[in-house]
């Protein structure tokens, strides 16, 4: 059986620049698609066009590439591929999917017509994303699938679905947690690498993917070195400063709600995305999204947070103060039980803190782990009264969850471990 989404297309104006030849007139205020059948729209920032139903057109060259996952909607019942060709031209937008690892093209059976809009980073260039929104699957599922064109498509990958807790409730789900790889791409293949053999059911990139955040090219290496697993696991990123909030960064990743500050459910574990350099100037917006957020998810058995700053560092640009007084209370209120960060280029663990104040034990404070070492040159390391474990290295994690454990282990582009595990439990 083959099926297609509903869309139903919200309002827009028509403004813009020129466009390339041979297509239809570049409009970049942005905009918003609802996507009927998902329960959900999908939105586009200035600087990019709104979003459209992929047409039949086909480039000098749809060949698939930079194929990587995204969640917007539930991670039990939903997934986004998404991927650019290797023409600017290629409108068609197709994924095909099927129950089963390891299927065959022939096997693929379900079908789902995306969407597709360009953007403009530096220059004049314009780049055109794809994406395929699949709804309606079960949960705790694998799958195979490929995307492309007709007669154009990607190699079949898999993917599952986070599990049901109704059905499986001491499920463990692992978190890959990786951060900062601008400037050495291939120390960053390295640590995805061996991200991959831990097997990851999600990863959280915690920001500046790239050195310049208008700049594509650098893109085109972020997603291409990682390509192998982030075309198998969804990838939720965070906005770096080194990002600028560019619209590269918005356009090439499929995030929820306002793709700044949200969050998710994954297995046992709620996490919420925060942006401490947004493109206003004024962290109060992203304080009150991540308050609404932390409000919303109080039942969660286990609560994560990431962003791209640390509110605790002894490090090259020390505590951020002004995260650390507008969201400190925030977490020791609603029980946050990791903060995550990158943007200092080293590992850092804290003791457990509340207040401010350093605790015997993590039973009801938070522990602050900066891990900024993917590839990005490396600063020395420091220590304060807060330091449980920090180094100057290169760095990767995972965090596995279970109903009554949380385990953080991180490890180095040698594969050795880091000694900076931190294990939490709960009755």
């Amino acid at each position: 059986m083959r099926k297609t989404l509903l869309f139903a297309l919200l309002g827009f104006s028509a403004c813009g620049g020129d466009d390339n030849a041979n297509d239809d007139p570049f409009v970049d205020t942005g905009g918003a698609l609802a996507l009927a059948d998902c329960g959900y729209s999908v939105t586009t920032k200035l600087g990019a066009e709104p979003p459209k139903l992929a047409g039949a057109t086909l480039g000098t060259d749809p060949t698939p590439r930079l194929v990587h996952l995204g969640i917007v909607g539930d991670p039990r019942t939903s997934i986004v591929a998404q991927w650019r060709t290797a023409d600017e031209e290629t409108q068609a937008t197709i994924i095909r999917y099927g129950v089963g690892a390891g299927l065959s093209p022939e096997q693929l059976t379900e079908q789902v017509s995306g969407i597709e809009f360009r953007y403009q980073g530096t220059g004049a260039a314009r780049y055109r994303m794809h994406q395929a929104h699949v709804c309606g699957l079960a949960p705790g599922t694998t799958y195979s699938y490929q995307v492309g064109a007709p007669d154009h498509f990607s190699p079949v990958y898999t993917f599952h679905t986070a599990p049901d807790l109704a059905a499986t409730p001491d499920a463990e789900i692992t978190i890959g947690f990786i951060g900062d790889a601008r400037g050495d791409y291939g120390t960053y293949e390295t640590l995805v690498g061996l991200l991959a053999q831990r097997t990851p059911d999600i990863v959280i990139f915690s920001g500046d993917a790239v050195f310049v955040g208008i700049t594509q090219d650098e893109w085109e290496l972020f997603l291409g070195r990682a390509e192998s697993l982030y075309a198998r696991v969804p990838v939720v990123t965070v906005n770096g400063n080194h990002e600028n909030n560019a619209i590269n960064f918005y356009s090439q990743f499929a995030l929820p709600g306002d793709q700044m500050n949200f969050g998710f459910d994954y297995g046992q574990a709620h996490v919420t995305i925060g942006n401490d350099t947004p493109a206003d100037g004024s962290i109060q917006t992203s304080t009150d999204g991540i308050r609404a957020d932390l409000e919303a998810s109080d039942a969660a058995r286990w609560k994560l947070f990431a962003s791209h700053k640390p509110m605790w560092s002894a490090s090259f640009h020390g505590s951020n103060l002004e995260t650390q007084t507008l969201w400190g209370a925030l977490f020791d209120q609603h029980h946050v039980d990791l903060v995550l960060a990158g943007h200092e280029h080293e590992i850092e663990v804290t003791k457990p803190l509340l207040g401010g104040v350093v605790q015997a034990t993590s039973d009801n404070a938070p522990v602050y782990i900066t891990a900024g070492g993917a590839g990005a040159e490396l600063y020395d390391n420091g220590t304060d009264f807060w330091t449980q474990y920090s180094e100057k290295t290169h760095s990767a994690a995972t965090i596995r969850v279970t109903r009554t454990q949380l385990t953080f282990d991180a490890f180095r582009p040698d594969n050795t471990a880091i000694p900076a595990t931190f294990t939490k439990t709960k009755p």
